[in-house]
């Protein structure tokens, strides 16, 4: 940026500035500290003024943040981020932790998206139409909706937050007394699962804190995680087979996965799909 392009960006943050002030202080719109003002006025109008500056520069900061995280996502190193932002790539890395590999994530979710978008929203629709009324029901409700009138370069964003809510009705959701509604909320569920799966890279995967099937004496390798009734609120890893005679108990779901496409493959079995 010139410095003549910086003077700009300091007029216009004082123009904003100023704005505020005579909001806050319901001034005339031509109002300002002029030197013939008491000071108890230029006093009152100075503290409004810093305190207009310092809200600018935290919404910068926020701003700076998301613009940080979305150049991420589109492929930017820490270097290059660090170069935007007028300090070192460490520099920048202690100021936005956790930006590295965003743009391999948001690819490989982008991959996801577009083998399962239809079967994801059909299912969720499914659910929806056949569940009772529930508040993260209403919210889901409302994602779809963003999703159909997002634009290609909003509906990744959008869809990231329809499988929050996703997560939230297959973790928290009562269990639909209907036959078909239950089905549609596990399978739901297991979509859920896989995509959080597939946005992951292979170590995120390979981070747990149990190696071994949670069914007594079972030492088989787990590959879901179940939100089993049974077994108390937390969620608990199991192997394969076990997976498939857990899903027999309609309340019974898949919440995470250790292995791409995993989840949607157990419930099939576990259901007799093809």
């Amino acid at each position: 940026m010139s410095d003549a392009q910086r003077v700009n960006v300091a007029n216009a943050v004082e123009r904003l500035a100023w704005t505020m002030v005579r909001e806050m202080l319901e001034l005339e719109p031509d109002a300002g500290p002029r030197p013939d003002l008491p000071d108890a006025d230029l006093r009152q109008m100075w503290l409004a003024a810093l305190t207009s500056l310092l809200a600018i520069r935290d919404s910068a900061e926020q701003l700076a943040a998301s613009a940080a995280l979305s150049a991420a996502q589109r492929g930017a190193d820490y270097p290059a981020i660090g170069d935007a932002a007028g300090m070192t790539r460490q520099g920048a890395r202690r100021k936005w932790p956790g930006l590295a590999g965003l743009s391999d994530e948001r690819q490989r979710k982008l991959a996801w998206w577009n083998r399962r978008r239809d079967q994801f929203v059909q299912c969720a629709r499914a659910v929806l139409a056949t569940s009772e009324e529930w508040p993260r029901l209403a919210l889901l409700r409302e994602r779809l909706d963003d999703i159909e009138h997002a634009s290609p370069a909003e509906r990744i964003d959008a869809f990231d937050m329809a499988l929050i809510d996703a997560h939230t009705v297959a973790l928290g959701a009562p269990t639909p007394a209907e036959a078909a509604a239950a089905h549609a909320s596990g399978l739901l569920s297991a979509l859920t699962a896989d995509a959080y799966a597939a946005a992951n890279s292979r170590s995120a995967l390979l981070s747990r804190e149990d190696s071994a099937c949670a069914a007594d004496g079972c030492l088989s390798e787990p590959v879901v995680e179940l939100w089993r009734p049974d077994l108390g609120q937390r969620p608990v890893p199991s192997c394969r087979g076990h997976a498939v005679e857990a899903l027999g108990e309609p309340a019974t779901r898949i919440v995470a996965a250790y292995q791409p496409d995993i989840a949607l493959s157990v419930f099939a079995e576990a259901h007799a799909e093809d």
